[in-house]
């Protein structure tokens, strides 16, 4: 009798027990434990069912739920010897249940949170957002303005100059660390002859195409050839320190590599136990030619983008100077962790080589590399002091509402990356990127995780809400509000170019945030 008085008493403190119930002997008690659970996972809530203190053996009761002054039965809830369990899912915010067996007993009512599994981020754009929108460059070209007018406008009080065509050449890394974890790679000759040379001896000449098989042996870079018609088969060549491959024809591919190679020649090194490959071609020409950062289709007569690809290009080529140059004090003039200059991707400038600068579709492109050379030198950006100024780009602006208008615009450097403000970098109207016909860019949508959220604000708590309360110029986010289960609002501010990598997004043009 003791044993089941101190049950009753522990069940009874669970919660309020109903007057109405208490009376009648019969008594039921709701279990939901924190009541908390994010919308993609189901809660359980139990129930137990007494009468005089005895579990009833078998009763069916009522989950119900408040709407407005009415409860609503969600489901029924089977009690074996006095007790019952049942799971809920909602995508709704909170929901105010009670467990009901009619007739005879209400539970006390008790709300279930259901916080968000994710936030669905809805924006426009794509990119960091400073400097030139390549599809804003494209519908200035179409509206008529020059490579002069759209380089002038998104680096403001720059002019368009000449340098001199400097023959030097460019390394650019197209395999190796970081990024790539091979430990073997291919050169594969797919037309004429080919040379290797190790350490600056030659090595070995062979008249028709093949395959050189590259490995590591220590420090050095083994190589194994194999000649596309069988007349040689894994033939062991001298292992080196630098293994330099030249070639009649060509293109040559880099298995693992995004692109294929007929300028200049690829050297292989050994860094961190893996093959590092690097294209050495000429800077002001072959190096531009193999830049793929706009679609060749816009220079067509048809498109009306020429100007466009012409902007392209002198931007390209006022990055890979400065980048460049950014190493000369350095030994070799490289940059020590990948034998290059620069990389083969957004890292520095997307470069796919011959994929770019070969076939007819590709024409445009290389019209447009020509146009900004001439017997003068090559075209450049200079800043009001004359200087060569880095032009960085990205694809499209985003647009945000204003009222019942719609603005778009780039951001300064020091909005975007935190870094000292530069005057031909700030912030441009930008309406040309969401004219461009045919811009994928205009809308999108991304999933941020629970998680996620919690860990950007630094909090334990289920985050609620997110909600954009600054902008920087352009429409960028600024600052970012979270509101937590508990209530707490913690405010956070960052670069737009940190809210764009940090919640993973397309750009940081944020049109709105919910949960879901």
């Amino acid at each position: 009798m003791i044993g089941v008085v101190a049950g009753l008493l522990a069940a009874l403190l669970a919660g309020p027990v109903p007057t109405a119930q208490a009376a009648s002997g019969y008594v039921l008690i709701a279990r939901y434990g924190t009541a908390v659970t994010t919308t993609d996972k189901a809660i359980t809530l139990g129930v137990t069912y007494l009468h005089n203190g005895a579990k009833v053996k078998k009763a069916t009761a009522k989950l119900q739920y408040r709407r407005g002054d009415s409860w609503v039965t969600e489901k029924s809830v089977k009690i074996t010897r006095g007790k019952g369990a049942t799971t809920v899912k909602h995508s709704v915010m909170a929901r105010t249940y009670r467990f009901s067996v009619s007739g005879r007993a209400v539970s006390e009512e008790f709300t279930v949170r259901f916080v968000p599994a994710r936030f669905t981020v809805s924006g426009s754009g794509l990119g960091h957002g400073t400097g030139m929108s390549q599809w804003g460059a494209y519908e200035m070209a179409r509206e008529g303005a020059s490579a002069s007018d759209i380089l002038s406008y998104y680096y403001p009080g720059t002019t368009l100059s000449t340098a001199v065509n400097n023959p030097r050449t460019v390394k650019v890394q197209v395999l190796g660390p970081p990024s790539d974890a091979r430990t073997t790679t291919s050169l594969k000759v797919t037309s004429g002859g080919f040379t290797v040379i190790g350490d600056g001896t030659v090595l070995k000449t062979f008249t028709s195409p093949g395959t050189v098989a590259i490995g590591v042996k220590g420090t050095l870079v083994s190589a194994k050839v194999t000649l596309a018609n069988g007349s040689v088969k894994n033939k062991a060549l001298a292992s080196s320190s630098r293994l330099t491959l030249t070639w009649k024809t060509g293109p040559v591919t880099v298995t693992g590599a995004q692109g294929s190679y007929k300028a200049g020649n690829l050297q292989v090194t050994v860094i961190g136990n893996r093959p590092n490959v690097v294209n050495e071609l000429a800077m002001n020409t072959d190096y531009l030619y193999g830049i793929d950062e706009m679609p060749s289709s816009w220079g067509k007569a048809s498109a009306g983008g020429a100007a466009a690809l012409q902007a392209q290009v002198i931007a390209a080529r006022n990055n890979i100077i400065t980048q460049a140059v950014r190493w000369n004090a350095q030994p070799g003039g490289v940059n020590a962790a990948c034998d290059c200059q620069v990389f083969d991707d957004t890292r520095s400038q997307n470069f796919t080589g011959w994929k770019k600068a070969g076939g007819t579709a590709n024409q445009p492109w290389r019209d447009a590399v020509d146009a900004t050379i001439s017997a003068a030198g090559v075209q450049i950006v200079r800043d009001a002091g004359n200087g060569i100024v880095e032009t960085p780009y990205f694809a499209s602006s985003g647009s945000y509402l204003v009222g019942e208008a719609r603005e778009s615009g780039t951001a300064s450097n020091a909005d975007v990356f935190g870094t000292p403000p530069l005057a031909y970098l700030s912030h441009v109207d930008d309406p040309y990127s969401t004219s461009a016909p045919g811009n994928p860019n205009l809308a999108w949508t991304r999933a941020v995780s629970q998680a996620r959220a919690q860990q950007l604000f630094g909090t334990s708590e289920y985050v609620t809400a997110l909600t954009v309360t600054a902008r920087y110029p352009g429409g960028l986010a600024q600052s970012i509000e979270a509101t937590t289960l508990s209530g707490a609002v913690l405010p956070l501010t960052r670069t737009a170019e940190g809210w764009r990598t940090g919640l993973g997004l397309p750009g940081a043009w944020i049109a709105g945030i919910t949960g879901t």
